[in-house]
């Protein structure tokens, strides 16, 4: 056998054992240089404070400390040189969630201005060393009380273990809520607060978790002494002993009334805003437009158009007061609303006193046709109705087309539904160009129309901008025309 197979294991360098007692230390280690970094940590620092090693070398190691601290670290520090003793202090330094761990130093520096540190976490026993310990269980006591006594919360205690669950405790923020004194409700149970408007549902759930033994929280509206109601935020919470066995429930009450109030209040508003765009927008357009900005349009190739005007509407509002004339528009045209509704139509403008309607968008109608005619002759038959300053009736001219056209809300401001294409100038030319109470239509609406309703044909007229057309004039339902 060699020499060398009988030579001891060679020991580790001790720079190597070091560095093991270094890292392996359940103390935080560390090294910091002159510049105020640190250069070097063992493992337990991330582990305790939850900061990496890199993110605890980037910035200055007085950046850790709690900025009520660092005075006194620096003022401590500028006793540290390499001939005086180890220097020790204790300060907070920040972890990685936020909080802060007490920290006992051990530090020295040697010449070169870099120093050495051992800390160790006391934040337990700084804790044990606080106003509460110091005063011990009666201190932690009075503490507790004066918090509950301080609370704007209602707190009450009521006995699990007998049978109708009397309230035990009631705090004075209860008082003041309820208007009730803690010499009237201790020893009953507190459904005295309900009314016959409470909600059962959730008077139900509320029995359901006390019978249960569990945590439950309820918005009731509850009656003060005095009899005037407000919503009570109710949280319970069973309290068990050592043997688990159910001894009390502590209640936590609010009052919520101005929450609520508030709520039903922006219920009630956005309603009424969602009301305003409904008569402003179809409701798929709407829907639509909430969810998507810029110009929203849509082909449609099977819709009808009508357009009604009033006849001879300016020299007979030459005659009429302001006021006078808008209140007789506006009856007039609420009339022709309610047929809107009645045939399922979509009225898209008036313009002045005339009164644009579509069938068949912005959701796709079969009957668009039938409709829009249907309505027509009720338009004729209900203008009969409505009387000039002279005593005469006014007179519609309405004319109808079908074909197709693009429908949508365009711009940002104001916004319209509206349609575009050669539909609606050709259906605004059966209108201009008709006679007055007469509904004239063009021969592709007379090919949906005829099977039901009796026609009656005008013949060939020009049509500005489209030359020569034939036309028909609606004259009623055939069944009508048989009688």
């Amino acid at each position: 056998m060699s020499n060398q197979d009988t030579q001891p294991p060679l020991s580790l360098p001790v720079t190597d054992a070091l560095d093991a007692f270094f890292n392996l230390s359940p103390d935080l280690f560390c090294i910091r240089d002159a510049q105020g970094y640190f250069t070097k940590i063992n493992p337990r620092w991330t582990e305790q404070l939850g900061w990496t090693e890199g993110e605890l070398l980037e910035q200055p190691w007085i950046e850790f400390i709690h900025p009520d601290d660092q005075q006194a670290t620096w003022e401590r520090e500028t006793e540290l040189s390499p001939v005086s003793p180890p220097l020790r202090y204790k300060n907070r330094f920040r972890c990685k969630n936020g909080g802060y761990r007490w920290l006992a130093w051990r530090i020295s520096q040697d010449t070169t201005g870099q120093s050495y540190g051992i800390a160790q976490d006391v934040t337990e026993e700084q804790w044990r060393k606080s106003a509460v310990y110091r005063g011990g269980v009666q201190e932690a006591v009075k503490l507790r009380d004066q918090a509950i006594a301080a609370s704007r919360v209602g707190i009450v205690i009521a006995d699990a273990t007998l049978p109708d669950m009397p309230l035990i405790y009631v705090n004075p923020a209860f008082e003041r809520i309820t208007g009730y004194s803690p010499e009237e409700v201790l020893g009953v149970n507190c459904r005295f607060l309900q009314g016959k408007k409470t909600d059962p549902a959730d008077l139900n759930r509320l029995r359901a978790a006390i019978g249960e033994g569990r945590h439950c929280t309820v918005t009731l509206l509850n009656y003060r002494k005095d009899g005037t109601p407000f919503w009570n935020e109710l949280t319970i919470s069973p309290i068990y002993d050592d043997a688990r066995n159910l001894t009390h429930f502590v209640g936590i009450q609010a009052d919520v009334s101005d929450r609520i109030i508030a709520d039903k209040a922006l219920r009630l508003e956005k309603h009424r805003s969602e009301r305003l765009l409904l008569n402003i927008l179809p409701k798929p357009i709407a829907e639509q437009l909430k969810k998507f900005q810029g110009t929203l349009a849509q082909q449609f190739d099977d819709v009808t158009i009508l357009f009604a005007d009033i006849v001879n509407f300016t020299p007979i509002s030459s005659q009429m007061q302001p006021l006078e004339l808008v209140t007789t528009l506006n009856q007039i045209f609420s009339t022709f609303d309610r047929m809107v509704d009645k045939y399922h139509l979509e009225k898209i403008k008036t313009i002045g006193d005339a009164y644009m309607v579509a069938g068949g968008l912005p959701l796709p109608q079969a009957d668009h046709a039938t409709a829009i005619a249907a309505m027509a002759l009720e338009m004729q038959e209900k203008i009969q109705t409505f009387f000039t300053p002279q005593g005469q009736p006014f007179q519609l001219r309405i004319g109808l087309h079908t074909g197709s056209v693009v429908a949508g809300v365009i711009g940002i401001k104001k916004f319209i539904y509206d349609l575009w294409g050669d539909t609606v100038n050709v259906a605004s030319r059966m209108e201009s160009q008709g006679e007055v109470g007469k509904i004239q239509v063009s021969i592709t609406t007379y090919e949906l129309l005829k099977a039901q309703y009796d026609l009656e044909e005008r013949g060939v007229i020009s049509i500005k901008g489209k030359g020569e057309m034939t036309t028909y004039w609606l004259k009623g339902t055939k069944s009508s025309s048989l009688e």
